[in-house]
């Protein structure tokens, strides 16, 4: 499971209410079906964070480190392409051959509903699984997939299960519910400093704006003090995807040579395009170091690297992991913080915007 080791892919969600006394066992009362069982119908249940085939969920098998730690499985019998069209069209052959004509539309529609029908019982059960972590006291769930479609059906299970969905903590979501403020009263950054070049947004560009201000702060500032949390110097890398919307989007990706300093990031950023994902680098004045893919409009983290830690007991040593987990998203949220307050009122984003583009205007590139 990702949340073990290696790097994590995730995103952050808020839990509206604790999750109630019963929790374990009303995931255990909707536990996945032991995998010789599954039929030929998909199927979803919970499954414990240790492995995919764990179905047993109890006090024992659903924590980690004091985490609750579990997993929704979706479990179906797939049909390999390859096989299922040369089952089919074999099927047609000997169709073409008993009645003297090929087959039409409906017998073709026929003919794979009755090769499905005949090979799915015996293929070998797929199982992929979507993770989560709950951090009760922060009242935090840490979702192991970027995938739109993956949430949906987390999210969905994971309310019929508790009877509440976790709130993802996107950016739009998290001024509204965190801040508890109107995106829409927020001003959309320009960051070109040629406004022909500027295109109006269709929707809000919070989280792109707050992305490519990180940029800026990298060069212009390097280090920020988040109160509680230290000291945190900010970088930001390649691949960098550039976006701007407007009539229609229009992306541009920026990936051999330092992308930061090259000649096409610059024209990006002059042409009116904003980072859309980047790779973020964290590092705590304490030594330690974070890096994570960041996607701009919805907060997700791809191939999120934590410090190293020093436990060896396997429930310590996941402790030690969503210690740094939340940290960074503390670091993470923390920084959106600095760059809302940055924007709150018109006045202090009309400065910030003048600075913003002096940076685009002297960039150097090469």
């Amino acid at each position: 499971m990702p949340f073990d080791r290696s790097s994590v892919t995730c995103s952050v969600c808020l839990l509206p209410s604790e999750l109630p006394e019963a929790a374990v066992e009303r995931f255990a009362a909707r536990a996945a079906k032991p995998i010789e069982k599954v039929g030929v119908d998909p199927e979803l249940g919970w499954v414990s964070g240790r492995h995919l085939l764990e179905t047993r969920i109890d006090e024992q098998t659903a924590f980690a480190g004091g985490f609750l730690h579990l997993a929704l499985r979706v479990t179906e019998r797939k049909i390999p392409g390859a096989l299922l069209r040369a089952q089919c069209r074999m099927q047609e052959l000997a169709w073409e051959a008993e009645n003297g004509r090929e087959p039409g539309r409906k017998q073709r529609k026929a003919i794979r509903e009755e090769v499905t029908e005949q090979l799915q019982p015996g293929m070998p059960p797929q199982i992929r699984g979507i993770p989560f972590v709950v951090d009760a006291n922060d009242q935090k769930l840490y979702l192991g997939t970027t995938s739109l479609k993956m949430e949906d059906l987390f999210l969905e299970s994971f309310r019929e299960t508790i009877g509440f969905e976790p709130l993802p903590l996107t950016p739009e979501n998290y001024v509204a519910i965190v801040r508890e403020l109107d995106v829409d009263d927020l001003r959309t950054l320009v960051f070109t400093p040629d406004a022909d070049q500027a295109c109006e947004p269709e929707k809000s560009e919070v989280g792109r704006d707050f992305l490519t201000w990180l940029w800026f702060l990298q060069e212009e500032v390097g280090e920020v003090n988040l109160q509680q949390y230290g000291r945190f110097a900010v970088m930001i890398d390649g691949p960098l995807v550039f976006e701007a919307t407007g009539a229609g989007a229009m992306e541009s990706i920026v990936r051999r040579g330092s992308p930061t300093i090259s000649a096409e990031a610059k024209a990006a950023l002059m042409v009116g395009k904003k980072l859309k994902k980047a790779k973020l680098f964290l590092r705590h004045d304490g030594g330690d170091i974070w890096s994570a893919t960041v996607d701009a409009d919805r907060f997700a983290f791809s191939s999120l690297k934590l410090p190293e830690g020093e436990a060896m007991e396997a429930h310590a040593a996941f402790e030690e992991r969503m210690t740094a987990l939340y940290f960074f998203q503390r670091a993470f949220y923390g920084l959106f913080d600095q760059f809302l307050g940055e924007i709150r009122t018109p006045e202090s984003a009309a400065a910030l915007e003048k600075r913003l583009h002096g940076w685009v205007d002297r960039r150097e590139s090469r």
